[in-house]
């Protein structure tokens, strides 16, 4: 810096000099000192495009978002060719709410220049969020006609395709990207992702780690996504390695963290204590910060107005969270509950606009970082803001660390504590939580809703029960449709035990995507003395598909100690009970709840001793359990299961939340 200081005493009219002093500043992250010298240099030479864009770039950091557009603008109309200019306007008027503005402009830039990576990202992400990735998929198309060898285009239609499902042709676009360019990291990153979408995760592990091998831009992104991938094959030690070694890359990366967590839940190994203990290592890393800074809320202390509720998730869409709280949204009282949306994710499908249309605002918020979420909900006046993620992936965990709302509550995705002391609250029953249990590891006060919290609704075109299979087959058949990471080493001991005894029974699992899942269960079961004729390997199945499987199964088995959830919902639906484990963890404690509910709690076991003589016991009772079998649908048809009784029962316990905080 004093070189160029002394370059400008000698030559002061030299706009070079100033520049690149400006560009120091700048690195140094010194504004006013940047701004200046940008603009030294302008006035030396008013068509320096280079100061433009260093001097916007400056003022958008700044916040100074209009004063940066004009930097822009002129950068652009002395060098209209400028792809950088176009890019960085673009970038600017999204962080200004001009969307349409943003578009065409990140679309200029990439016919000026279609390697500009990170455009192409831009202008997925909107028209994502926009609903119209068609757009963008015929702009790749149309670059791709003139330039077919342009990667990055090859790279930003696959990223726009997987965006809407058609996970076949994105990955036909990120192959011909590393055919074009064999050592690009991002290649073998995006590649990666869309076959893990696809459940392809023994070639997608491959392609995360070749995308190590050659040093991708998102290395933190690979290894927890390797992380992902991982826990999926219920290789839980390695994946827990992967999300510490993303952590030693970026050790306040709240993303990370939140994966290391969410994994750690089907850790047979770990005690609750163990699993509170790291989440609370989380809040003390990410919200201890934000606590000196919570701002008073000065919401209106009126005991009995309507209430403003929000609900935040990335999990609008086609996934068990929207199945279970569509329910409750399309029945919430508006006289009472102003309900407001906020959608973490820019995938739009039927599921997310129907249950957009029950709320009474909605915003689709990925977009906007956690500083400007929370000023959003704090604008909104929300009263009682509900988390519905929990450590699962998307979650805005970090916007509930700044306290946004007066009241903040967990719910529904994720089976335990956040670890946040922002979280006044966890919902809950007493089945999943009895008083007195669970209490120890929360940082949450814990709400438990009569007659349990979760409404089941019944799948369009959903088939009838039928008879017991085994009464005409001959022989039993058990099964576990849940994903495979939640079976362990202990759970595949106890159902060994159960098989040995019953040598003509079989076991059903379901989601055997690929060979190394394959190969992992038929291990995992050899070594408990079960072969392969007494497993029925069955791949992921979706609708109507997954309803009839149920069909050909009498019993089903619960893995512990990570439960099941929507997954024991739709095997009661479909007349097969299911044999539960129940631990001292809420996550364990799922299928308690759930038997407990339909009112047969002979199914709920104390040990793993009990487990196996249950099943034992109901292989001896066929017409029992054909009789349970039928009275299933009943049984969950009553009051308890009801959609407008459970919320009537949570808007009665946000009013009674509600008028203690009034009172304080």
């Amino acid at each position: 810096m004093k070189l160029i200081e002394q370059a400008i005493q000698a030559r002061p009219s030299d706009a070079t000099f100033y520049y690149n002093l400006g560009k120091i500043h700048q690195d140094l992250g010194q504004p006013a000192g940047a701004v200046w010298c940008y603009r030294q240099a302008l006035l030396r030479q008013p068509d320096f495009v280079d100061a433009m864009l260093g001097l916007g770039t400056v003022l958008m950091v700044d916040n100074r978002l209009d004063e940066a557009i004009d930097s822009y603008l002129q950068a652009i109309s002395a060098r209209p060719d400028c792809a950088d200019a176009y890019y960085n306007l673009g970038t600017t008027l999204q962080a200004k709410g001009q969307l349409q503005k943003a578009v065409a402009n990140y679309r200029q830039a990439l016919l000026l220049n279609p390697s500009i990576a990170v455009s192409h990202r831009h202008l997925v992400d909107l028209l994502a969020g926009q609903d119209k990735l068609d757009d963008t998929i015929q702009h790749f198309q149309q670059i791709l006609l003139s330039q077919p060898d342009a990667v990055d285009a090859h790279m930003g239609l696959g990223t726009a395709l997987r965006e809407q499902g058609r996970l076949d042709e994105a990955i036909v676009c990120y192959q011909h990207a590393i055919e074009l360019q064999p050592d690009d990291a991002d290649a073998y990153y995006n590649l990666a992702c869309a076959l893990h979408d696809q459940g392809q995760l023994d070639q997608a592990a491959a392609n995360y780690q070749q995308a190590l091998f050659y040093k991708p831009s998102r290395v933190l992104e690979t290894y927890s996504h390797l992380g992902n991938v991982l826990e999926a094959q219920g290789k839980l030690e390695d994946a827990i390695a992967s999300y510490r070694q993303a952590l030693l890359l970026a050790p306040d990366d709240a993303a990370a963290h939140s994966s290391l967590l969410f994994t750690m839940q089907y850790a047979s190994d770990m005690s609750p204590a163990q699993r509170f203990q790291e989440h609370q290592r989380f809040a003390e890393r990410f919200e201890a910060p934000f606590k000196p800074s919570w701002q008073a809320h000065t919401n209106n202390r009126d005991p009995e107005r309507r209430l403003k509720v929000g609900y935040v998730s990335g999990d609008f869409r086609n996934h068990p969270v929207a199945f279970f709280i569509e329910p409750i949204l399309a029945n919430h009282d508006k006289s009472q509950v102003e309900v407001f949306g906020y959608y973490n994710h820019t995938q739009i499908n039927s599921d997310t606009r129907r249950i957009a249309a029950f709320t009474d605002h909605w915003l689709a918020c990925s977009d906007l970082n956690d500083e400007q979420l929370d000023e959003r909900i704090r604008a909104d006046g929300i009263d009682i803001l509900v988390d519905l993620s929990g450590h699962t992936a998307r979650n805005r965990l970090l916007v509930f660390a700044r306290k946004p709302a007066p009241l903040q509550a967990t719910w529904i995705g994720y089976s335990g504590s956040t670890g946040l002391t922002a979280m006044d609250y966890r919902i809950t029953d007493a089945w999943m939580d009895p008083p007195g249990m669970t209490e120890r590891y929360h940082s949450e006060a814990l709400v438990r809703l009569p007659h349990g919290g979760l409404a089941f609704i019944q799948e369009p075109g959903c088939p009838e029960v039928n008879a017991l299979p085994a009464l005409s087959a001959g022989k039993l058949v058990f099964a576990s449709l849940n994903t495979l990471n939640k079976i362990n080493p202990a759970v595949v001991n106890v159902w060994g035990r159960i098989l040995r005894a019953l040598p003509q029974a079989r076991l059903m699992l379901g989601n055997v995507t690929d060979g190394s899942l394959e190969s992992r269960l038929l291990g995992l079961f050899e070594q408990v003395g079960i072969g392969a004729s007494q497993l029925i390997l069955q791949p992921r199945l979706t609708g109507a598909d997954y309803l009839a499987i149920h069909q050909q199964i009498d019993i089903a088995l619960d893995p512990f100690p990570y439960n099941g959830g929507t997954t024991t919902m739709h095997s009661l639906w479909m007349g097969v009970p299911v044999i539960t484990l129940e631990g001292d963890h809420p996550l364990s404690r799922f299928g308690a709840s759930l038997m407990s509910r339909v009112g047969l709690p002979e199914f709920i076991c104390q040990s793993e001793d009990d487990y196996v003589q249950c099943a034992l016991e109901l292989a001896q009772d066929l017409p029992g359990l054909n009789r349970v079998r039928q009275s299933m649908r009943q049984r969950m048809s009553g009051p308890a299961w009801d959609a407008a009784n459970i919320t009537h029962n949570l808007e009665t316990a946000y009013r009674d939340l509600w008028r203690t905080w009034c009172s304080q």
